[in-house]
This record gives C-alpha cells, structure tokens and sequence, in this order.
C-alpha cells in the first residue's frame, strides 16, 4: 500500500509535465504556422538584412548590428510609414550621438562627472521609453547611449577614435534604414496586396465558408477546420499592430480596430461552432440553415465593403429571433451586426456632418503626462538603478564584454511585472537560440570551413528567416524572433571578418544574462503592480472616460467639448491597447490565483471589441452634436437628448464601480432610455404636424446601436463583478488616477 502511495504523486506529475509539453507544442505550432503573407513579410525582411550585412562586411562599416536589426524593427504595413518611422528612428540616433559627444567629451576628465553623466543618461533613456509613445523612436535614444557608454570607457583609443566610433553607431542605422525602405518599395510593387487586407479577408472567407458548409448540410473538410482553428488561436493582435503602425488616418484606424476586435470574436465563435462535431455535419434545421445562409451573405457583403473601404450597408437581423439548435449561431448574428456600427454614421448624416471631430491632428511626440504622472519619474528610477548596477559590475571586475547587460535593461523595461517578465523571459531563450544555439554553434561547426563570403551569407539568410518568421508571430512571440536575430548578429557581424573566437558569444551572452539578474533584482521589486492589477485598473479608468465622454455632449461650450472628447478618444484607444498589453502579459504571471486571473482577462478581452464599437458610435453622435448645439434643438428635444445621455453616464459609471468593487444602486434601463428618447422625438415632431428630417433619423439609429450594445455590457459586467469570487480581486486602491492611464511601451 505504502509503494502504491508513493507511486500516485509521481503520476499526478507526469501527467501535468505531459499536459504543460502538449500545451507548449500546441502554442508554437499556432505561433509559427503559416498564413497568407507571412512569406511576403519574411521575405523582404531576410533580403534587406541579407543586403546590409553584405555592406557592412564589403564597406568594412564598424556597428554593423545595429543596421542589420533595425531592418526588423522598421517593416511597417506600407512603405510610406516605413518612411516615417526610419526618419524618426534615424533623428533619434542623431539626437542621441550629438548628446553623447557633447556631454562626455565636456565630462570626460574627471571619473565622478563621468560616472554622474552616465547615472543621468541611463534615466533619460528610461524615462524616454515611457513617455515617447513611437517605442522605436525610444529605444533608439536608449540604443544609441548603450553603445556609446563602453565606446568612451575605452581608455586606449583617442578622443577622435571615439568620436568616429560613436558617429558610426548613427551611421549604421542610417544604412539599414535606406536598405528597409528601398526593399520594401519594390516589393510593395511586385505585392501591392497589403498584410492588413489579407488577413481581414481571409478570417471573413473561413467564416462564411463554415455557415455555408452547415447550410448545406457538408461537413467541413481538414483545411477549413485547420484554417479555423489558426486564425482563432493566433487570434488579432497582430492585425492591431499592423494599424497601429499603419500611418493610415486616425479615424479609420480607430473604426477598423473595432472591426477587427469583432471579427477575432467572430473566428472564435465559428471554431466553438466547428468543435462540437468534428469531421461530422451539424444537423440544422430548415429555418436554422436560412439563417447561416443570410448570415454568410451578410458576411460576403462585408468583405467586399471593408476591402473597397466603403462604408459597410447596415446588417438587421431580428430584434427576437427564432429560437436555434445551434450554439453560438445568435452571437455569431450579433457580432456581424455591430461590424457596421463600427463605422456609425449613415451616408446621410455624413452629409449634415462635416466631422469636426476627425480634423486632421498632430501627432504627439510625448504622452499627455509625461511631465504631471509620476509613475513615469519611479519607471526611470527604477530602470536607472538597474542598469547602473551592471555599469557598476562590470567595470568594477574590469570585464568589458558585459556591456550588454545595459542594452538588455533598456529594452525589457516594462511597466508591470508581467509584462517585463514576458521580455526577459523571452530576450533570455533568445540569446540562448541566437547566442549559444546559433552564433557559437556556427562559430564551432560551420564557420571555420568557410572561405567565402558566399558561405557566411547563406548562413546569415538561413540565421536571419528563422528570426523574422518568429517575429512575425504574436506580441506572445515575436520578441523572441528579434531577440535571436540580435544576438546572432551581435556575435557575426560586428568586426569585418568571420568571427570564430568564442570568448566575444561569451562574453555579449553573459552580459545579457548579467541585466537579466539585476532587472529581476531590481527592476521587478521596486514600486510595481502586478499584470492583473494594471489591467483592471486601466479598464476601470476606460468606463470612467466613456462616462465622462457622455457628458461632454451636454456642454454649452462647443470649442471646450470637442478638444475634450478628442484628447477622452485619443486616450481610450491608448488605453485598449494598454489593456492587450497587460492581458498578454497575464500569461507570464503564476500563482494559486492564476485559474482566477485567466477568468477575469477572457472576460475583459470578451468585452473589449464592444467597447470599441461603442466609442465610435459616441463619437459620430458627438460629431452630430458640435454641428447641432442643444440651445439650437427645439427644448423638447433637448431635454430628450440630455435625459437619454446622463443615462448612459449612469451606466458607464455604474460598470466603472462595478469594477472597482464598490456597491452602487442600479442605473436606469438604457433600452427603456432610448426608448423614451426616441418616443419623445417623434412626440415633438408629431406636436409640429411634420416628419423627422433624416438627420433626425440617424439620431434614432445611433441610440438604437448605443443602447443595444450597452445594456448586455452592463448586465455581464454587474454580474461578474458582484460575484465574490471574482469581484473580490477589484478594489478601489487598484483604481487610476483620473486623467492618467497607465502606459505600456
């Protein structure tokens, strides 16, 4: 008895240690299977890494790493952007070089000014992660001081030795940018298909086909299934990304981030659907079949409307429908029906409405708070501290290889523990692939038989596609990919000749493990939130903004309201991408708590694509209201309109507190408020004996969509929150300051 006891434990575990390995395989074989465009994508990546490093090796260019990885960090969704953000990129880097020359060379004599100067320009580089919101134009200032710091400390070469060492460090960017753009120009020509377009129309193509198999009554084949079950689990943050970086117009990113946000939550619904009889038709009756067929039509519709960037026509399915044998089939209709509500506002209305609201805007340099929040002063401090103990090390051992540890702190510095864990979980098994795996085996089994350049090419390539088709994965994965190339690189291609000496793989990979520790040591316990935390207090502070949005359209002062719902909009949608953040760097935080978080981040992410359709319905009926002031409406009217948004306030904050774990009394019924509205309008205009004109019309379409996506949001979110098993965990010390959302690099 006592040896069968003994023999369950160990069952137990294997069990768990097989069940961790098929979830790992599973999440790699998501992450790295192919998909439309991916090819295209690594494609031009590996060519223009390919073609800087043969520069680099032909010109004999010094830091030719840095020009070879910025080919991975500037692919853009078009080459315009690209443009852009490697005109950025490279003014950072000339900002940085002349800082750098300046400071040191007027501190240069005395070791404590010296030491003092790098002290302050490890905090400049931090605080510039945090508060300049193009993340490649941060970390390029932080780049550009971490490899000049061991430049200067270089007491055997000259001032002007250093000087044109630290000017080619500007340089090398310089070239790797003009590769990038020049690479993906052509190929943008011979491929004028953007990732962006592809990947809505192919997730759009699964789904119709899966209600046009169950229509028929024809079981899906082992392609759509596998399709399926690729785009649900690789999931919309890289469509995200793509427009985030896009440099399309802020207003259509902000309508095709809703859209997309509901076609990952349609996917999802399709592959529930699919896995409850596998390899088998579903059996659906007459009227259910009807309904897949208007439903995939209604999706065909859509594809050609977003794909021409039309406004898509208004899908209507039954306010009560009939009821189905078929799961998810009721939401899979709700959530194509939001899909147009992403981009309210009918043709009509566009016509009385010259949208003030979407005017062209600047593009902010900082954040709205860099210089009023002071999270962004400890973030720096923090970061400093880190960092400056690994200067401190490694020059206390006079041991020179480690600067690299400096480079590590400054680029896994995040803001929650979660998400610094993720990059330094993911910048480690990085430098082990790129390092140990790839730069030392290289260095052991290949390079010493090379004796052509046409050898060490192909190794690169080889190296290089590795790397670039990780990076393409999800923000899950993709900083691996960068990481394995940089480390690679780091090892290869920075002297002019193949590198076969094993002490420069050591000495660059211990250093990466050296910031690694001291990030831990420091870094993750000095004045931080767990991922959880960060998150539900920025999905708070969301529902606080939509409430105070609502109340904008209440103003009698039209100027003051509308740069006030536009800074509320610019706000929220950083904060939704605030909130993806946190909710990906859940996964990398453990605990008996764990099971609980995983539930309330599935909630938030279920529950996001709604709020997204909703800000942009709020922001069309506040393009509405700016053209037409309340002091010009009939005072019927008026008050309608006024009674029907203080509701929507009510709820908002009513959620808000939900969250937050404080009891509140329960806010009127929306869809009687809009009920009312819309009752009291057509009262008004009956007393007039004439009908509503259609701007009056697109009022009702536009309460109709608010009230219908606000009300089940509410009842989902009072629900969870005054469950005590969840709700427990959002209390108010987890709340935001107002005005301030946490920020995510």
């Amino acid at each position: 008895m006592a040896s069968r006891s003994e023999a369950l434990p160990l069952t137990s575990s294997t069990g768990a240690i097989d069940q961790a390995g098929k979830w790992f395989w599973n999440f790699l074989k998501s992450e790295l299977s192919p998909f439309p465009g991916r090819a295209w994508t690594v494609g031009r990546m590996t060519i223009a890494a390919t073609i800087v490093m043969l520069l680099v090796m032909t010109f004999r260019l010094p830091s030719g790493f840095l020009a070879a990885i910025f080919t991975l960090f500037l692919s853009r969704e078009n080459p315009t952007t690209t443009l852009r953000a490697g005109v950025r990129v490279v003014a950072a880097f000339a900002v940085a070089a002349a800082y750098t020359i300046v400071g040191i060379t007027l501190l240069l004599g005395d070791p404590l000014t010296h030491f003092l100067w790098i002290i302050a320009t490890l905090f400049i580089a931090f605080y510039l992660v945090r508060i300049i919101p193009d993340y490649g134009t941060a970390v390029g200032f932080g780049f550009m001081t971490a490899g000049a710091i061991p430049l200067w400390d270089e007491a055997r070469l000259s001032v002007n030795a250093r000087v044109e060492n630290t000017l080619w460090l500007a340089f090398a960017v310089l070239i790797g940018t003009a590769v990038t753009i020049a690479v993906e120009y052509a190929f943008r020509r011979v491929h004028p298909t953007t990732d962006l377009a592809q990947g809505i129309e192919n997730r759009l193509n699964i789904v119709e086909k899966v209600l046009r198999n169950i229509s028929s009554g024809s079981p899906a084949d082992d392609k759509l299934e596998k399709a399926v079950s690729l785009y649900s689990g690789f999931g919309t943050s890289r469509l995200r990304r793509l427009l985030y970086r896009s440099g399309y117009g802020y207003h259509f990113i902000a309508q095709m981030n809703a859209t997309v946000a509901l076609l990952g939550r349609l996917v999802d619904l399709a592959a529930s659907l699919l896995l409850i009889h596998p390899h088998e038709p579903l059996v659906a009756s007459s009227a259910d079949r009807d309904r897949c067929t208007r439903l995939a039509d209604a999706i065909a519709s859509l594809r050609v409307d977003l794909l021409e960037r039309q406004l898509p026509r208004a899908i209507n399915f039954p306010v009560e429908p009939e009821p189905t044998k078929l799961p998810f089939l009721l939401s899979m209709e709700r959530t194509v029906a939001l899909i147009p509500d992403a981009f309210a506002g009918s043709t009509s209305l566009q016509e009385f409405i010259p949208e003030p609201m979407n005017e062209e805007i600047r593009e902010r340099l900082l954040v709205p708070d860099a210089f009023s929040n002071p999270a962004h002063i400890l973030f720096a401090i923090r970061g400093m501290l880190a960092a400056t103990a690994c200067y401190v090390l490694y020059t206390s051992i006079a041991w020179p290889g480690l600067s690299t540890s400096i480079a590590t702190c400054i680029i896994t510095a995040l803001s929650t523990i979660g998400a610094s864990r993720q990059k330094q979980f993911l910048r480690l098994a990085g430098t082990i692939l790129g390092g140990v795996i790839f730069g030392m085996g290289a260095q052991i089994f290949v390079l010493p038989y090379l004796d052509s350049i046409a050898g060490f090419t192909l190794v690169f390539a080889v190296v290089t596609l590795i790397s670039a088709w990780i990076a393409t994965s999800t923000p899950r994965l993709s900083y691996l990919g960068v990481q394995l190339a940089l480390a690679f690189y780091l090892i290869n291609t920075q002297e002019f000749t193949i590198q076969t000496s094993l002490a420069v793989a050591r000495d660059r990979v211990f250093g990466v493990f050296l910031g690694l520790m001291f990030m831990w040591l420091l870094f993750d316990r000095l004045w931080v939130r767990n991922a959880l935390d960060e998150m539900q207090a920025v999905f708070s502070r969301i529902l606080e903004m939509f409430a105070e949005l609502s109340e904008q359209l209440l103003k009698d002062d039209r100027s003051e309201a509308v740069k006030r719902i536009r800074y509320l909009r610019d706000t929220i949608n950083s904060a939704f991408q605030a909130v993806n953040a946190q909710a990906d760097a859940l996964l990398f935080e453990f605990g008996a708590s764990r099971p609980r978080k995983m539930r309330i981040r599935a909630d938030v992410r279920r529950w996001l694509p709604s709020l997204r359709t909703l800000l942009l319905v709020q922001i069309t009926s506040s393009q509405y209201r700016a053209q037409k002031p309340l002091k010009e409406l009939p005072t019927s009217i008026a008050n309608a309109h006024i009674a029907f948004e203080t509701n929507v306030a009510l709820v908002m904050r009513a959620m808000a507190d939900d969250v937050q774990g404080n009891s509140t009394q329960a806010p009127a019924d929306i869809l009687a408020s809009a009920a009312k509205f819309q009752q009291d309008i057509r009262t008004s205009y009956a007393v007039l004996g004439r009908q509503p004109p259609p701007e009056v019309s697109d009022m009702f379409r536009l309460s109709d969509s608010l009230a219908t996506i606000l009300s089940p949001l509410y009842e989902e979110i009072h629900s969870t929150f005054t469950n005590p098993e969840v709700g427990v965990d959002y209390r108010s010390s987890n709340r935001a300051a107002p005005g301030q959302v946490p920020h995510n690099p």
